[in-house]
C-alpha cells in the first residue's frame, strides 16, 4: 500500500505536553488537538481538490478544498493513523502523533492508482459536498427540520455552536461546563441521546455540536426527529436527530451562499 507521504509539526496553541494521553487519565479530562494540513500530488505538487482525510482512531475527518487545504477543528489529543482518500489515486495511512491543545500541520502527497483497461467511460459527477450544499434550499423549502444561513448565524452572533439552538421547541441545551454544553433534539432530549453531528457532510463519530469552534458555522441544519432527517444524515438505528454543519472555508460555499436567494442570503 504506498502513497502516502507526511510531513509534520505542531504551532504551540497550549501549555506543551505529552502526545499521548496519560495513564490512568479520566475520560473526561481527555485533552484535544486540532489538525489541518495540504494534500497534493507526488507527481506534480499540484493540490487535491475533493480528498477526504479521516482520522482512523477518533472518526474525524474533512474534505480539502480547491487549494489542497483541510481542517480538522478538534480531535482527540495522541497517536492517530490518518487515512487520505481521493479517486484516481491510491489510498494513503500514516500514523500520526496529535500533541494536546496544540495545533498539529501535516502536508500529504498522493500517488497515482495505473489501471489498464480495455474501455474506458467517463461520468462526472457532484462531489457529496457540493450535491448536499445544493440541496440546501430545496431542504429548507420542504419545511423538515430548522435551518440557519450564513446571515441568520451573524445575526444571533452565538458564544458557542449550543447557543445557535438555545431556546428552539423540543430542543434542551444544557449547562456550560469545560466550555460546552450538551444538545439534545426531540426524543433523544428525553432519553438524554445526543444528535448525530455531520461536517461538511461528513459524519464526526463521537463529536458533539461544541466540539466545533464557533468560526466553523458557515450554515446549519437542524433534524430533531427521525423522521424529518435526511436519509443521507442518517445513521442505523438512531432515533435521536443530526445536526448538519456547512464550513464556511469548504470548497463552493463561498459561491453557494452568495447563490441563495433572498430572504436567506
Amino acid at each position: 500500500m504506498a502513497a502516502l507521504t507526511l510531513v509534520a509539526g505542531a504551532v504551540l496553541a497550549g501549555a506543551p505536553g505529552s502526545t499521548l494521553a496519560q495513564e490512568g487519565q479520566e475520560e473526561g479530562e481527555r485533552r484535544t488537538a486540532e489538525l489541518v494540513g495540504h494534500v497534493a500530488s507526488a507527481s506534480t505538487g499540484l493540490p487535491i481538490e475533493g480528498a477526504v482525510v479521516i482520522l482512523m482512531g477518533s472518526g474525524y475527518g474533512a474534505t480539502t478544498d480547491a487549494e489542497g487545504n483541510f481542517r480538522i477543528p478538534r480531535t482527540w489529543a495522541g497517536r492517530d493513523s490518518i487515512e487520505v482518500r481521493f479517486i484516481g489515486y491510491e489510498a494513503g495511512h500514516t500514523l500520526i502523533d496529535l500533541a494536546p491543545d496544540q495545533t498539529t500541520r501535516v502536508t500529504l502527497t498522493l500517488s497515482r492508482t495505473v489501471i489498464r483497461i480495455a474501455d474506458l467511460t467517463v461520468e462526472v459527477r457532484q462531489t457529496r459536498r457540493a450535491r448536499n450544499l445544493a440541496g440546501f434550499v430545496e431542504r429548507l423549502e420542504k419545511g423538515f427540520g430548522t435551518f440557519f444561513t450564513p446571515r441568520d448565524i451573524i445575526n444571533r452572533n452565538p458564544r458557542l455552536p449550543s447557543d445557535l439552538v438555545r431556546g428552539l421547541a423540543n430542543v434542551s441545551v444544557g449547562r456550560i461546563e469545560y466550555g460546552r454544553a450538551e444538545v439534545f433534539l426531540g426524543e433523544g432530549a428525553r432519553l438524554r441521546c445526543p444528535p448525530a453531528l455531520y461536517l461538511d457532510g461528513m459524519y464526526q463519530a463521537g463529536m458533539q455540536f461544541d466540539d466545533l469552534e464557533r468560526d466553523v458555522l458557515g450554515a446549519v441544519e437542524v433534524y430533531k426527529r427521525d423522521v424529518e432527517t435526511p436519509m443521507e444524515f442518517m445513521r442505523t438505528g438512531s432515533t435521536c436527530g443530526a445536526i448538519v454543519v456547512w464550513t464556511p472555508d469548504g470548497p463552493g460555499f463561498l459561491d453557494w451562499a452568495g447563490e441563495l436567494p433572498d430572504p436567506f442570503q
